[in-house]
């Protein structure tokens, strides 16, 4: 019985801007993940076969194939396969691009879950090549291979935005994509929520409510992991200081930058600098850890 009740996902690898773990399972009766704190990052889930059970305590969605799960960072869950199923699915945790926010907005939420069902048997088969390209390029990949998996991630996201747009009617409010495109040009200045509600003529109270309801983030946390998210870049290709980072990207304090890094990543910008090595980086690709 492959139950796991400690928050597997939380402790069972490092936080990294480029890493990707994913997976396939085919899992029987016996087989469950519990999060009453959820996890660090997004959790990405699609089911081509049999049926789980997703959800926290009694509140739970019964997930069968079509079916495609996000959990947003925090958001508490557990999951399981159903009485008499083996359930088939694929699934990624991944922190988003900047650009990918809007494109992960699923028009149902039940609970704390943001749920889609695909009908088309052609987008799902286009889906789960995708998602499975993911897997196989996340495995214990080089530096390129592990681009190959976010490539392929990005796709699989591409096909989630087009689907929702075309089929479900899910589009972001537009002042707050306005609002994320924006930021993503402009995340190493200073920025004020009267300011930047200004700028899509709201009130600051409405559009902080707004950005938080659509985005799954406050604007603080969104611009801080854009921040952050970047910093890891420059860590990793370039051989600045850890000073200079921190004011590449808006951190006018390199030691509140260094806390607030290590409470994303688990480490400090040196050790993660230090860690940077995409062959060990994913503690087991094969798929056989508890997603």
């Amino acid at each position: 019985m492959a139950d796991n009740l400690v928050d597997p996902a939380a402790g069972s690898y490092s936080l990294n801007s480029r890493i990707i773990l994913a997976g396939e399972f085919e899992q029987p009766v016996g087989y469950r993940i519990r999060r009453p704190q959820g996890t660090r990052d997004w959790l990405l889930t699609f089911t081509y076969g049999g049926a789980g059970s997703f959800g926290f305590d009694d509140d739970r969605h019964q997930c069968a194939a079509g079916d495609v799960v996000l959990i947003r960072p925090g958001d508490r869950h557990d999951y399981e396969t159903r009485e008499g199923e083996v359930w088939k699915f694929v699934w990624a945790h991944f922190l988003p691009e900047p650009g990918w926010i809007d494109l992960l907005q699923f028009p149902n939420k039940k609970g704390e879950l943001f749920v889609l069902h695909i009908e088309q048997s052609n987008v799902r088969e286009r889906l789960l090549t995708a998602f499975r390209r993911v897997v196989r390029d996340s495995v214990n990949g080089d530096v390129l291979q592990q681009r190959l998996a976010n490539n392929a991630l990005e796709e699989v996201i591409l096909l989630l935005g087009r689907y929702t747009r075309q089929f479900e009617g899910g589009l972001m409010d537009s002042r707050i994509g306005q609002i994320l495109d924006y930021l993503s040009e402009q995340f190493r200045e200073q920025h004020t929520i009267a300011s930047l509600a200004g700028r899509v003529a709201l009130s600051p109270s409405r559009f902080a409510h707004l950005f938080k309801q659509e985005t799954g983030d406050s604007v603080i946390e969104t611009l801080l992991k854009m921040r952050l998210n970047y910093a890891a870049r420059l860590l990793e290709r370039t051989a600045l200081s850890i000073a200079r980072v921190a004011e590449d990207v808006g951190f006018a304090d390199s030691f509140y930058f260094t806390k607030q890094f290590s409470a994303l990543y688990g480490k400090s910008p040196t050790a993660y600098r230090k860690s940077i090595d995409y062959g060990s980086a994913v503690q087991d690709g094969s798929g056989d850890e508890p997603v």
